[in-house]
């Protein structure tokens, strides 16, 4: 049931920001709110839910962007998976520790993008604008809290048996290192 909560919840974060986000002006940017969620979900599900809403809302961008089939749900995946084994012994649960692994990772996706496009399709001249980039990046850092916080107390409603603070920010996370 989790996995179907995100997967609507990402549906709906594609849609906001191919449309409405998508119509504001280039110096406001606009928030990739789907990379989000996938770093969301290699931070804070397991292994096999956040691997199938990784891949699932791959597929769900290549439908909507239509670059090369299986581009995103490759970068997507890759991404969780290298997230996911990164962050499996530190603590990076608070919403504030992760700006800095949004930000690499951001970086990392994109670059891989840039990487296999220029690969399938050599005849095409990419530049990589690192202007635009760095405004991204400035714009996921900010976005990243409130989001996070919203998809941590979807998640704690929708687990049974946790409690359901708004906030997540105040709350410590229990002590997951204890031997």
């Amino acid at each position: 049931m989790l996995i179907g909560i995100f997967l609507v919840i990402g549906t709906l974060c594609l849609i906001l920001q191919t449309t409405i986000l998508h119509s504001l002006p280039a110096w406001m940017g606009q928030p990739d709110l789907l990379f989000l969620l996938i770093v969301f979900a290699a931070t804070h599900l397991d292994l096999f839910r956040g691997a199938v809403l990784a891949l699932l809302l791959g597929l769900l961008m290549d439908i909507f962007s239509g670059i090369f089939l299986g581009l995103y749900p490759l970068t997507y995946l890759l991404v969780f998976f290298v997230l996911k084994a990164s962050t499996q012994r530190l603590a990076f649960t608070e919403t504030l520790h992760q700006v800095p692994l949004i930000v690499i990772s951001y970086l990392f996706a994109n670059g891989a993008i840039y990487v296999i496009t220029s690969i399938l399709a050599p005849e095409a001249a990419l530049s990589w604008a690192w202007d635009s980039m760095l405004q991204q990046i400035i714009i996921m850092s900010v976005v990243c809290i409130p989001c996070f916080s919203i998809f941590r107390w979807l998640q704690l409603r929708m687990t049974p048996g946790s409690g359901s603070s708004f906030l997540p920010l105040g709350s410590r996370p229990s002590n997951r290192f204890k031997g």
